[in-house]
């Protein structure tokens, strides 16, 4: 079967959420999951499902499985392979050679957005980073630093009327390394 990414919102981020990686792991096991490897501390789970399920009946599982065992409701996120696939190569920012990958996040949307609330999206007065959407991923380029910019997960959750959350270029590329 397709291998799959959960990406999990929330965990291990300042001390707040604590799942150990083998605990992680082991839920996943529990799922009935085979083939699973976590990349970080942060919630990035490769695995290979069972059952052949969408991806939004993986996530119901995983996110209720951590609640039942830790009490912590988790936002999570299942991509298909292809997707992890189209969104590392879908690099806008990176066609420029003035850019550097330490800039690049990609913040993933829960679903797609709704093309009124996409344009125009107005930055945040003398906000630095700049942004572009395509379907349910925001590729962004922060110069400054993703810890300096306003252009956060809470920033297009507001102007989107969506949960999302965010990686670095690098743990993109790590994961699309992973299951392709």
């Amino acid at each position: 079967m397709e291998p799959l990414v959960a990406l999990l919102r929330g965990i291990n981020v300042g001390g707040k959420n604590k799942i150990r990686m083998v605990e992680l792991t082991s839920l996943f096991e529990d799922l009935g999951y085979t083939g699973i490897e976590t990349y970080l501390q942060s919630g990035n789970v490769i695995f290979e499902p069972s059952q052949t399920k969408e991806p939004a009946e993986h996530t119901e599982d995983i996110k209720s499985k951590i609640e039942n065992i830790f009490g912590y409701k988790v936002s999570v996120l299942v991509l298909r392979s292809k997707t992890l696939h189209t969104t590392f190569t879908n690099k806008p920012f990176l066609k420029s050679k003035e850019v550097a990958n330490s800039a690049l996040y990609v913040t993933f949307l829960f679903s797609t957005p709704e093309p009124a609330l996409t344009k125009p999206v107005e930055l945040p007065k003398n906000e630095t980073a700049t942004f572009h959407i395509l379907e349910d991923r925001v590729y962004v380029c922060c110069p400054g630093g993703y810890g300096k910019t306003k252009i956060n997960n809470q920033f297009f959750e507001k102007k989107l009327n969506l949960e999302a959350t965010t990686r670095n270029w690098k743990t993109v590329g790590a994961l699309h390394e992973r299951v392709t």
